[in-house]
């Protein structure tokens, strides 16, 4: 040390060096103090603002499609103009400072007496916290609505500005885009992408949009969404932010809604301080839903609508086609029906209060979702019960004349009167059936066992029962039971009644499609079956999709098959015979076998409020394929009012059966 210290005392460039470094060390220390202590609540409080938010992305939906893969629901991309409000921040600043009141102070110095005495300058008025609050969200507006307002002149189109939602948006989810105007239609995005500038901060969005394409078709079987952006089960539960999302009320949409959604992803988005997005990043894609593959027909569906639509404007009704041997269901209407597209996009003026409307009731699947008293469409098991316990259907039973009206018949149950529409005279199982006469069935239905009999039949095709279909839409009707009958309380003109199809019985149109079906295939009762198959999305075409299994047999009719022949020529001649009441149902080169109802509706207080009518048939008579039934509520007659319908349809589905290769029933059969 003693040898250097001459040297650094005589060499001013290291000393300089050395002050240059210890004066670079002293500032770097500064710098470090100035960070760590003095600011440290700066730092600290922009920490704590800084956060991860979690947002839940819904996935695409699964479609929903008829036997031919024609689209009954979609999900397509809706675009979203929208304002990322982290872009705007400066903007805010901006016009906060242009809003914030200013004063005029005018100030004597030294040096400008020597010019002129005094100066003039501006000063920001001192606020209090709530004025600033209140600035702030009026210098947020403006420049929003300003934006809007230049993206209303791009567009042509006037978009409507709410400052309320602004403000919620604002509050609750500022890392997410402001939706400005959704659904844009495909010449607003071709302006938008045109435009060369667009106002700071817009944007266009993508999102996933259900859609029905053929509006009210087939409504009530596909159903509608409601939105709902809950977690589902699998999924994690505590999220930031949800996008929109949905879920299935009521039809497929509700029974098969687990494989329809899919699984949704997860994305994390850092926000800043003040709450606006820094950055995001996906750390769980989303997997689209699967798509389900129904038995319905769209031509045939569409064919029935049609074909009911012709009783009236606001006809209130149902129609459901089945095959006779696999247990599909090619067509189930029922009338009036809601567009499901309004419980997305909403409603038009006037369409909720229809949908509310207690007399139409469009929200109601006629279907399987209310019984009705099933009329003379009970007739064809009465007369099986009858010949199961030995009737002679070329036996003849003679109806009296009602005093009251000469031209038609009556029967009497004890002191009561059961007025008949057929006319007086001699009736074999034929002609009764034909002319559906209520003397005829009522006799038959008194006599020994056929009661029993009856039951048992009802009880075989589980009428009174449901189904357990996936839609949310089901009742399962009314059908006495053995203990019912056998009940003291039991009287014979319960048994008169129920002879007739009215009185402690109800059903619905897709029961008596299955009981049609069932009489037309040789006695088996088969389980409708709404979907085919379900099929992976096309982004793994890999899996098998998943199949039911068709023909399913819940049960057998304990029946002798000539006795179904004889039914079948009896029910041949309801639309063949000149006076059959079912002639109208009746198509040329495709013979259709068929009976008509018509059943008084009664109230709570037992008055009469109307009629249901029906009409149940297959066809073709040689070799059954399909099964029908036609129910129209406050209708004229069975025969006036259903028959025409089913012509309609059996003709659709004499041509479907022209241009299809014909699927063999053996394949069904044991």
């Amino acid at each position: 040390m003693q040898i250097l210290d001459p040297i650094l005392r005589e060499d001013q460039s290291l000393r300089w060096l050395t002050r240059g470094m210890l004066t670079g060390l002293g500032v770097l220390l500064a710098g470090l103090w100035w960070g760590q202590i003095a600011s440290r609540h700066t730092y600290q409080s922009q920490l704590e603002g800084q956060a991860i938010r979690t947002v839940r992305v819904p996935a695409v939906r699964g479609k929903i499609l008829d036997r031919h893969g024609v689209v009954l629901a979609d999900s397509r991309p809706a675009f979203t103009l929208s304002l990322y409000l982290e872009e705007l921040s400066r903007e805010f600043r901006a016009e906060y400072q242009r809003l914030r009141p200013v004063r005029v102070v005018r100030r004597n110095v030294a040096w400008a007496g020597w010019v002129g005495g005094s100066s003039v300058v501006t000063q920001s008025v001192r606020l209090s916290r709530d004025q600033i609050e209140l600035l702030e969200w009026q210098a947020r507006t403006r420049v929003v609505s300003n934006a809007i307002h230049q993206l209303s002149g791009i567009l042509h189109h006037e978009i409507p500005f709410d400052a309320e939602r602004f403000r919620r948006h604002f509050l609750t989810q500022r890392a997410l885009p402001f939706p400005v105007l959704m659904n844009l239609r495909a010449d607003q995005v071709a302006r938008l992408a045109e435009y060369p500038m667009l106002p700071p901060g817009a944007d266009l969005d993508v999102q996933s949009l259900r859609v029905y394409p053929y509006q009210a078709t087939a409504a009530h079987l596909v159903g509608y969404l409601t939105r709902d952006d809950r977690s589902w089960e699998g999924e994690d539960a505590d999220y930031s932010y949800r996008m929109p999302d949905f879920r299935g009320v009521v039809g497929i949409e509700a029974g098969y809604d687990a494989v329809l959604r899919g699984r949704a992803g997860a994305k994390s988005v850092l926000v800043n301080h003040l709450g606006y997005k820094q950055a995001e990043q996906v750390w769980n894609p989303t997997e689209p839903g699967w798509h389900v593959v129904l038995t319905l027909d769209l031509r045939i569906q569409q064919a029935a609508e049609q074909a009911l639509l012709r009783v009236g404007a606001n006809v209130r009704g149902a129609v459901v086609v089945m095959d006779v041997h696999s247990g599909d269901v090619l067509a189930m209407v029922s009338l009036p029906a809601p567009n499901p597209n309004h419980f997305i996009s909403g409603f038009p003026p006037g369409e909720y209060r229809r949908l509310m409307d207690e007399t139409l009731r469009p929200q109601i699947n006629r279907a399987t979702q209310e019984h009705y008293p099933p009329g003379s469409i009970l007739k064809p098991l009465v007369a099986l019960a009858a010949l199961e316990c030995g009737l002679d259907p070329a036996s003849r039973f003679t109806v009296m004349p009602d005093p009251a009206r000469p031209d038609r018949g009556c029967i009497y149950v004890g002191n009561r009167k059961i007025r008949d529409t057929a006319p007086p005279g001699d009736y074999d199982l034929r002609r009764a059936l034909l002319r559906s006469s209520n003397s005829y069935f009522v006799h038959w239905g008194l006599r020994p066992g056929v009661l029993e009999r009856l039951i048992q039949l009802g009880q075989q095709l589980h009428l009174g029962q449901p189904f357990g279909l996936p839609t949310r839409q089901e009742t399962a009707g009314v059908f006495p039971t053995f203990a019912q009958v056998q009940s003291a309380s039991w009287r014979h003109g319960d048994t008169a009644n129920l002879s007739i199809g009215q009185g402690p019985v109800a059903v619905t149109p897709l029961q008596m499609a299955v009981v049609t079906a069932a009489l037309a295939n040789g006695g088996r009762v088969l389980w409708p079956r709404l979907v085919d198959r379900l099929e992976p999305p096309e982004l793994h075409p890999g899996r098998a999709p998943q199949r039911f299994p068709a023909g399913r047999v819940r049960d057998r009719l304990t029946l002798r098959p000539e006795h179904l022949r004889v039914l079948h020529e009896a029910m041949l001649a309801d639309t063949e015979d000149p006076e059959g009441t079912g002639r109208a149902a009746a198509v040329p080169g495709f013979r259709v076998c068929g009976k008509t109802g018509t059943a008084q509706m009664m109230d709570a207080e037992g008055r009469l409020r109307g009629y249901t009518t029906w009409f149940i048939g297959f066809a073709p008579y040689e070799q059954p394929r399909y099964a029908l039934a036609v129910m129209v509520e406050d209708g004229g007659s069975g025969g006036a009012t259903c028959a025409p319908v089913a012509r309609e349809v059996f003709r659709a589905l004499q041509q479907r059966a022209q241009h299809e290769p014909v699927e063999l029933a053996a394949r069904f059969l044991p």
